[in-house]
């Protein structure tokens, strides 16, 4: 085979390493490195003489470690073998997700739920030395989306640890992590950050875009529940348990299977009105007020009253709907 007079990088820009296919070499010969690379001479296994951009002319002073290993003669062009690895050191943009749901237990409800992560990171070779001996390991090249392959378990591995700082610290739910984005980024950085460093990788950036949550998860499903209670509880105050006792009513309402489909809505009917009558009756007397609340005013009871207008077909859904609305938004 020739001897090599001159070595340059000959790869594509997704290669983040790539080794040049002939190991015959001349000193006297010329070594090119370009911008945001790094050439690294490898003999029988270990990383030697590094070169940075520029061209280098390959005499015996300009590789040291090389030349006490071969015990290269002075002058001329002597031949030699050795390795040629080009490192390319810019930054490449990758995205990351989880593949299968993370379980991740809810600090606020104790309630274990399913979640997926989705973001972007961006990394770039920092020590291209180590990387060539922890994660290459041989080989002729290298593409971005191999090592976007070896690098994506350690960001999953470490998705619920920061998660839950940050649930945590924020004293929040698992449900209402998006709120908080930028500061899951920043957490997700400075722990995987060191990660990326044992193997000579610089996390550069690292964004997390979304965590989401299956809408069907009957766990998702209590959650929410709570949360809407809670809001209700908040927002009416003490007609909170006049509604509830309408919820009642009407759910009783709507199962037609005991005693009949009109029988068990008149029931329904009936427990509502009288619920709500007594609910509007016991507030009326905490609130030193005498007497009781006719039914025809009754909230409750005028609503029982539209779900009977309803179920006979005399006024249609989007009606009820209206209607009910209305006389909601009175209390």
């Amino acid at each position: 085979m020739a001897l090599i007079d001159r070595i340059k990088f000959e790869g594509s820009p997704n290669e983040i390493v790539w080794k040049y296919p002939s190991d015959e070499i001349s000193t006297a010969g010329q070594l090119v490195v370009d911008e945001n690379q790094e050439a690294i001479f490898f003999k029988e296994g270990k990383a030697l003489d590094t070169f940075g951009p520029g061209t280098h002319t390959l005499k015996t002073g300009n590789i040291p470690i090389l030349e006490a290993l071969v015990n290269l003669p002075f002058g001329g062009k002597t031949p030699f073998t050795a390795e040629v690895y080009y490192v390319n050191k810019a930054i490449f943009a990758m995205k990351w997700g989880t593949n299968t749901p993370i379980p991740l237990e809810d600090p606020k409800y104790k309630i274990v739920l399913n979640i997926r992560a989705f973001g972007d990171y961006k990394f770039r070779i920092k020590d291209a030395r180590s990387f060539l001996l922890n994660v290459v390991k041989g080989g002729n090249r290298t593409t971005n989306e191999s090592i976007d392959e070896f690098l994506k378990p350690n960001i999953v591995r470490g998705i619920g640890d920061f998660i839950s700082e940050v649930i945590l610290n924020n004293n929040t739910s698992v449900v209402e992590i998006n709120k908080f984005r930028d500061e899951s980024s920043t957490a997700g950085k400075v722990k995987l950050a060191p990660e990326f460093e044992k193997y000579g990788i610089d996390l550069t950036e690292f964004n997390v875009s979304s965590v989401n949550f299956d809408q069907n998860d009957p766990n998702y499903q209590r959650i929410q529940k709570i949360i809407t209670d809670k809001f209700e509880i908040d927002m009416l105050g003490d007609k909170y348990q006049q509604k509830k006792m309408f919820d009642i009513g009407q759910a009783a309402a709507e199962n037609e299977g005991q005693g009949g489909g009109a029988m068990g809505a008149g029931m329904g009917m009936g427990m509502g009105m009288n619920m709500g009558q007594m609910m509007g009756n016991m507030m009326n007397q905490g609130g030193g007020q005498s007497g009781a609340t006719p039914a025809a005013n009754d909230p409750a009871a005028r609503i029982a009253k539209l779900k009977g207008l309803l179920d006979q077909g005399l006024i249609n859904a989007e009606e009820f709907e209206a209607k009910k609305k209305e006389i909601l938004s009175s209390l």
